[in-house]
């Protein structure tokens, strides 16, 4: 198990992960797949350990966005299923195969290397899934009949395994279905021509996150679980009551060294904040090259034993500070010493500060919050109570 010493990680918990993946399998129709997306370092939850619960739960797919990641994975162990959502250049498509990564497919040149690629004499293909765009507007194959040219010319090609093809909702967060229902009704025009000229594609697939919520007969073959897998909704106005989320990451720190500031005293960069007299100053050891954001700065709240506590002065990019008179003032004569925990991200006592609140203070969305979350912080994985893993790039 790796050790860290710097006492700020993000703790991961292994059974919120998992009883959201079951919330999706409950609540999708019997025969609908599972996907389990651990891109950007699953979210900033971390990839490998994160596909590692997937795997044991029993998804059916893991979704990338890179095949670098995909690489990570297999070299990790991971045996899963693995689709690349994004592109694969053509001089990489021998590597795909060889380690069994499932590509995104939206472009000609990439089938024509695809058909150049020598024959294996094991019979082992290139597997692919066509991705159409119906109003994405990003990657995808765009318009119907330049889908049924692009289908067939990948289906003529004996190197390649079609497996899938799939379509990416823009605005399936919204309470307004008027555009994914377009979405749906223009991927259907595709595969209602397939089926009248019997070409059959295992895995026709097209929710995210909130179709799985508010549409999950929309979702076909397979379900694309991404920021909800994190116990994290995807906006405020898909249906809340319907998949009963568990958030999945707090980050913690502890405080290193407490003050009391002398009246107008400057804390941090810049003196934005002065002390008032005696005001009890901790310092934490996180900053913005953690991916705590400058930002917050003026915005941000710790927890500390409990009570809610706003961080003081300029953001710095290993540390920061956070007032301790209102924890003291709540929690009686014991005064907030060094090595007590602070919990930035999470849950203490009853306390609670969100990804989501975190983000409204950043004028974001809780998926760059977590996937901001630098690499050089430690993960630590909980399960039963428990640490399971612990992963520490550094170490």
């Amino acid at each position: 198990m790796d050790l860290f010493y710097r006492p700020t990680w993000v703790e991961i918990s292994l059974d919120a992960l998992r009883h959201n993946l079951q919330e999706f399998r409950g609540a999708m129709p019997q025969d609908c797949r599972l996907m389990a997306s651990v891109k950007a370092n699953a979210y900033g939850h971390g990839a490998v350990e994160v596909a590692r619960e997937a795997e044991r739960f029993g998804v059916d797919y893991l979704g990338v966005a890179f095949l670098d990641e995909a690489l990570q994975l297999r070299k990790a162990g991971i045996r899963t299923p693995i689709l690349v959502l994004g592109f694969v250049a053509p001089d990489a498509l021998s590597v795909a195969r060889d380690s069994d990564v499932t590509i995104s497919l939206f472009r000609k040149d990439v089938i024509e290397a695809a058909a150049k690629l020598p024959l294996d004499e094991t019979g082992k293909k290139l597997k692919a899934h066509i991705k159409i765009d119906t109003g994405m507007g990003r990657l995808g194959v765009l318009g119907k009949d330049a889908a049924i040219a692009f289908i067939e010319a990948a289906l003529s090609v004996p190197q390649l395994m079609i497996e899938g093809m799939f379509t990416h909702f823009a605005s399936a967060d919204e309470a307004d279905k008027t555009y994914t229902k377009l979405q749906v009704d223009r991927f259907r025009e595709i595969t209602d021509y397939m089926e009248k000229k019997g070409i059959s594609i295992p895995i026709i697939h097209a929710a995210n996150s909130a179709a799985g919520i508010d549409t999950p007969d929309w979702a076909g073959g397979m379900l694309r679980l991404g920021i909800s897998m994190y116990g994290l909704y995807p906006s405020v106005e898909v249906n809340r009551q319907r998949i009963k989320l568990e958030p999945v990451m707090a980050l913690k720190t502890e405080v290193v060294m407490v003050k009391n500031a002398p009246e107008g005293w400057g804390i941090s960069y810049g003196t934005r904040y002065k002390a008032e007299e005696g005001e009890r100053i901790g310092t934490l050891p996180i900053g913005y090259a953690d991916g705590y954001s400058r930002m917050l700065t003026g915005k941000a709240h710790g927890l500390v034993r409990g009570v809610k506590t706003p961080i003081r002065g300029t953001i710095c990019m290993d540390q920061c500070m956070i007032s301790l008179d209102s924890v003291a003032a709540g929690a009686g004569d014991a005064p907030v010493e060094t090595g007590e925990e602070v919990v930035l991200i999470g849950r203490q006592g009853d306390a609670v500060i969100t990804a989501e609140e975190v983000a409204d203070q950043l004028g974001t969305l809780n998926y760059e919050v977590t996937c901001m979350l630098a690499n050089r912080v430690p993960r630590v994985y909980v399960k039963g109570g428990r640490i399971a893993a612990v992963r520490n790039p550094l170490a």
